[in-house]
């Protein structure tokens, strides 16, 4: 809808744009007939109303001339302000990423309140990255640069160097659980963020991996 009346309202403009050139050329064409008038010594080649009539043709165009600039200024501003609502109507994305899920149709109703799960996910899947989750007891063994290892679930035998990137230095309950009847649900996790080095596993974003990190020799071996 907005489109289309945008479209009208360039149209609309356009055509103020052709009338003022119209009107700029008959503002010119009765200008010059006025001074060509004006220039004339022989005072009975011409009337004087014939004088005055010229030069009231020339103002009546001049005033034409200046409604039909304003009516290009009044086009230009409906066009502006539909591209305004087109503008404040389309969801843009803040970075650079690519639309992981959307849970959202043509024609649904998108709440402007925020919702429990996001209507539309974005990310960067190059590269891939892995929040390791490390148990708040162990987290002591892991060194800022630790070398690891991940490994597909499911085929172990696709695995993939990753290259430690950053902690997350606040310690946080632990949220995934993997139903051993020894996990403790109070357990409290280090985050630590790997990058994935490999691109050409059949990783996808939101999918779990099993992640080996060097302890070191003074940190009891890997875990």
């Amino acid at each position: 809808h907005l489109r289309a009346d945008l479209g009208v309202r360039k149209e609309a403009l356009a055509v103020a744009r052709a009338q003022t050139g119209v009107a700029e050329a008959r503002l010119e064409d009765l200008r010059r007939h006025f001074e060509f008038a004006e220039q004339v010594k022989d005072k009975r080649a011409i009337s004087a109303e014939e004088v005055t009539h010229r030069r009231s043709a020339v103002e009546t165009a001049t005033a034409e001339l200046e409604a039909a600039r304003v009516q290009i200024a009044a086009a230009e501003s409906q066009a502006h302000a539909v591209e305004v609502d087109i503008e404040r109507s389309t969801v843009c994305a803040p970075i650079d990423a690519e639309v992981l899920q959307v849970k959202l149709r043509a024609g649904e109703f998108a709440p402007a309140a925020p919702t429990a799960a996001p209507l539309i996910l974005l990310g960067r899947s190059k590269p891939l990255h892995v929040r390791v989750d490390v148990d708040e007891h162990e987290g002591w063994r892991v060194r800022p640069g630790a070398a690891a290892t991940g490994h597909l679930r499911g085929n172990a035998a696709l695995k993939t160097p990753l290259q430690f990137v950053r902690f997350e230095p606040f310690v946080v309950p632990k949220r995934s659980l993997t139903g051993d009847s020894t996990e403790r649900v109070d357990t409290r996790v280090l985050q630590v963020i790997y990058r994935v080095e490999r691109d050409d596993l059949p990783l996808f974003v939101g999918q779990q991996v099993d992640v080996f990190i060097d302890g070191g020799p003074d940190h009891g071996g890997e875990r």
